[in-house]
């Protein structure tokens, strides 16, 4: 069986700080980017415990290296490389599963440790009425070709959230989220209670195992077209810079909607 995993970073167990462990000039990002290939390999381990044969995993957290340190990949993972962050890329209907690691809640998110959607100027988007963060946007993509979301690993907000898309699904909770510490144009910096490295790559095994139980039980999350996406932006220049692309038009200083065929021709 074949299982894809797209991989984030503000999940990752340890992982609270964003300026230091989530950008690439960050004093701790290297350790952040080794955490988060442990738990990765920790997850492929707990897939070919389950009957994978074949794993793949595309890094999408912001440009190369993208989140996971490649040097240190289980051997048995093949990584989707140099194919930026807008999306996973290489996967079709051939696929019988699709795993999210390392996730967190969108915009807003109560108790999301490190909440955001795709990027810290956004302040919401509705996807065909929906409000939906990176969690759901994956799901769809990968459920046009009819591939079930059957595991999800970040903090308890991402968990809750794909829970909410998906009741059948396979969550393992690595941190939990406190008071607020500071916003970051729209992305929420929590205090937060975090498992240890080794203890979340424990829960994350056992959890892609079970995940692969669920293969066949699980309904792909999908969405019909045609897809009309609204975004609320932050500050009104963001929704200016939008308005470059073709076919978004703005609803309000600081809010745009556009209609697509394919989920793939949305932009923001």
């Amino acid at each position: 069986m074949k299982v894809y995993v797209v991989c984030d970073l503000e999940g990752v167990a340890g992982v609270v700080d964003f300026k230091k462990q989530c950008m690439e000039e960050g004093a701790y990002y290297q350790q952040a980017i080794r955490m988060a290939t442990c738990e990765l390999n920790a997850l492929v381990d707990g897939a070919l415990e389950g009957g994978a044969t074949e794993v793949y995993a595309w890094p999408g957290h912001g440009a190369f290296p993208g989140g996971v340190d490649v040097e240190h990949l289980h051997p048995e993972c093949r990584l989707v490389m140099h194919a930026g962050d807008a999306g996973p890329a290489g996967y079709d209907e051939s696929f019988d599963a699709m795993f999210l690691h390392g996730l967190h809640g969108m915009a807003r998110a109560g108790n999301g440790v490190l909440a955001h959607s795709f990027m810290p100027f956004i302040e919401n988007i509705w996807l065909n009425e929906q409000r939906i963060g990176e969690i759901a946007m994956n799901m769809a993509v990968f459920g046009v070709h009819g591939v079930p979301t059957v595991f999800v690993s970040g903090d308890q907000a991402a968990v809750e959230e794909a829970r909410a898309l998906v009741p059948g699904i396979e969550g393992a909770v690595v941190k939990w989220g406190l008071e607020e510490k500071e916003k970051l144009g729209a992305l929420s910096v929590r205090k937060a209670v975090s498992l240890s490295p080794a203890k979340a790559q424990e829960v994350i095994r056992e959890a892609a195992r079970r995940a692969m139980t669920k293969i066949g039980s699980v309904e792909p999350f999908s969405l019909d077209p045609p897809y009309t996406m609204r975004v609320e932006y932050t500050d009104k220049k963001y929704a200016e810079w939008a308005l470059r692309d073709p076919g978004v038009e703005r609803l309000d200083d600081t809010t745009t909607t556009q209609t697509r065929n394919s989920l793939l021709e949305l932009v923001f």
